[in-house]
């Protein structure tokens, strides 16, 4: 044992630590200290089964508060089925058999140390709305709501409008329903009152049209909230500690606006509330598409801490603690909005999802060892009905199942390329205890070097930086030169893993060869083309492509062949309404059901509703997608020799971010 090392270790632990000082403060919240301000809000993850709590559920919370987080508030938990359902595969809480389930879920936060917080709601109009319109409420079942407006943005579906006693009923289902969480030996119970489901939809002006005591005034509107709270208190106690999640604003037109935000919180505590967490907006399961244009705070391309103005807002009347989150997972970010007095405490939901240990690693002085959420919202798919996944943690929902052990054998493994799939399967498999080297002809990163450059995407830098920082502790080394036979030969290694990526695909387009015609990833990593530009592809990259050589002042055109611009992002909903706003203010042409004839030295030819028209371009840039490179799988394959052999990544196949990382840990783990 080396006690000058020992200290040395201390004394840095010890100055981050002081640090963020705020950060693990403890706080009250009601009659219960939290070990410090870091709080996991409700996200819904899709992994409960007929409304029960799963071992697979627990396993994902338990990971999260063995962490170091202070308190988890776990997902949506529904007071009345099915209607008010929420997601595909909710939790509920709406009969005592689901209470010993629950209960375990509780214990095992508690027994690492954290408090277990649950969220109760009921989504009224919004009930079974999946984000395609769909709904997934059967024999005839139809959503309720305060009056029989339709949701605008995703369902045609007019709610039945609630009459008084429905009313009172659905007041006590949330009663009973805290109640149960009271049984269930959670420590805080909060209310959804936000994101447009049934309490917000009573709040709001927007979708509250009824004239009598539920409705009218801001005041009547607030009843409906004031007689739960009247009901679970006399269930529960004054003292158990009771929190709201509010909208600090609505942002549809005509609805709640950020004064009667300010007014509903002053509301809540007069009632006796003991916290409020603020967040924004009219729909998770579908967010209203002015979301985007005055907040930004979607993931990815909007900024840090768009919302906390909002949280702060509200803190300025109150006396009770008051939460801020939406993409707050920076450590310094978040001690800076509790040294200002922005927030009592911070939100960390994605940033959790993505690295488990963030709180445990900011308190240890190991910030730099954190797997940052790039944002990517692949998360959400959950508003399909899919279950929760993580791009870049594959053991997100996975716990059991993907316990990173030592291997029976330490193996020499040569990997080929050091793109996401690459460098992930190079930690997994140093982690393991086998010698790791990897053959790189460029830099690391491979096509999230590309990934990073358009506009609000530069997080995707953070997990080439953590995979480095990784390996680097890890002591594997990158040989900066193409790997070969001649290497595989002469190092005789036991295992190679090739992830040589993928190249953009040759086109057979009159013209192509032209001395104006440059492709997509030239266009990005190059020398930026000055001028008219004509970018013939508009998937993600030919989109993304447009938009970058726009900012530059460039007039841009994009010619695609189908009937959607950037039609591989729709599923990403938040991503894909994002990009085309932007490319519409950038005023940049789209002509879909395009097709190319010929690209000469002047532009492109193209057939456009029948008409042959040419499009004027000094530079012609091709996004058609690409395709594997698998030069050296084949060779390898061919050589007939004695190894193990794996093809990740895009060399297996081209795909996302999340399919090259998930090839990468599942190589590193088979071994």
């Amino acid at each position: 044992m080396n006690p000058d090392a020992d200290g040395r270790q201390t004394n840095l632990i010890l100055r981050e630590y002081m640090k963020y000082l705020k950060l693990f403060e403890p706080c009250i919240l009601g009659r219960i200290e939290l070990a410090n301000r870091l709080l996991m809000p409700p996200i819904t993850t899709n992994y409960a089964k007929d409304g029960f709590v799963t071992d697979r559920l627990i396993d994902f919370y338990t990971e999260r508060a063995r962490g170091g987080i202070g308190l988890i508030i776990v997902e949506d938990s529904i007071i009345e089925t099915p209607r008010g359902k929420h997601a595909a595969n909710d939790i509920f809480i709406s009969d005592n058999k689901y209470i010993p389930n629950l209960q375990r879920l509780a214990q095992a936060i508690k027994n690492q140390g954290a408090k277990a917080g649950i969220h109760l709601n009921h989504s009224g109009r919004n009930a079974g709305r999946l984000r395609n319109g769909r709904l997934f409420l059967t024999n005839g079942q139809i959503p309720v709501a305060p009056s029989a407006v339709a949701y605008p943005y995703t369902s045609n579906v007019v709610p039945h409008e609630l009459d008084v006693e429905e009313i009172q009923e659905i007041e006590d289902k949330f009663a009973d329903a805290a109640s149960r969480a009271q049984e269930a030996n959670f420590d805080i119970i909060m209310l959804h009152c936000s994101h447009g489901y049934l309490i917000e939809q009573f709040l709001s002006p927007f979708s509250n049209k009824r004239q009598d005591e539920y409705g009218g005034d801001l005041e009547r509107r607030f009843r409906f909230l004031l007689e739960i709270i009247v009901k679970i208190k006399k269930k529960i106690g004054d003292n158990f500690p009771l929190l709201c999640r509010i909208s600090g604003e609505e942002l549809w037109e005509g609805g709640l606006s950020f004064e009667d935000a300010r007014q509903n919180a002053q509301r809540l505590q007069t009632c006796g509330i003991h916290g409020v967490s603020v967040s924004v907006g009219a729909g998770l399961a579908g967010f209203p598409y002015s979301y985007f244009a005055p907040v930004g705070a979607t993931p990815m391309r909007g900024r840090r801490g768009a919302t906390v103005h909002l949280a702060a807002g509200i803190k300025d009347v109150l006396s009770i603690p008051v939460i801020a989150s939406n993409r707050l997972n920076t450590p310094a970010l978040a001690e800076q909005i509790l040294e200002q007095g922005k927030a009592d405490l911070i939100g960390i939901g994605r940033g959790l999802i993505a690295d488990p240990e963030w709180a445990k690693k900011v308190q240890e002085g190991r910030e730099s060892e954190i797997r940052h959420c790039i944002c990517c919202n692949y998360c959400f798919m959950g508003g399909s009905g899919a279950p929760l996944v993580c791009a870049i943690n594959p053991v997100a929902g996975r716990e059991q199942k993907f316990k990173i052990t030592s291997a029976s054998k330490s193996k020499n493994v040569l990997i080929a390329g050091a793109g996401p799939a690459g460098l992930e399967a190079a930690r997994i498999a140093s982690l393991r205890g086998h010698k790791v080297h990897i053959y790189e002809k460029d830099k690391p990163g491979g096509q999230l070097n590309l990934a990073s450059i358009p506009l609000g995407k530069e997080t995707i830098r953070q997990f080439i930086e953590y995979e480095m920082g990784q390996l680097n502790s890890l002591g594997v080394k990158i040989v900066y030169k193409e790997l070969d036979l001649e290497i595989i030969h002469n190092e005789k290694p036991e295992a190679v893993i090739i992830a040589t990526g993928a190249c953009p695909i040759e086109v057979e387009i009159r013209g192509s060869k032209n001395k104006n015609v440059i492709s997509a990833w030239e266009g990005l990593c190059g020398v930026v083309p000055r001028g008219r530009i004509v970018v013939i592809g508009g998937g993600q990259i030919g989109a993304e492509t447009a938009e970058v050589l726009a900012t530059h002042g460039n007039e841009v055109t994009i010619v695609e062949e189908s009937d959607k611009i950037a039609g591989d992002t729709f599923h990403l909903i938040w991503f894909y309404e994002f990009l085309l706003l932007s490319l519409r203010i950038l005023g940049i042409k789209m002509l879909t059901k395009t097709k190319v004839e010929e690209i000469t030295e002047n532009g492109v030819i193209v057939n456009y509703n029948g008409q042959r028209l040419t499009l004027e371009a000094d530079t012609v840039i091709l996004a058609l997608g690409t395709k594997s490179n698998q030069s050296l799988a084949r060779q390898l394959e061919l050589a007939k020799l004695n190894i193990e052999l794996y093809k990740i990544g895009d060399c297996a196949g081209v795909g996302k971010i999340v399919k090259a990382i998930k090839e990468g840990f599942n190589a590193g783990l088979t071994l």
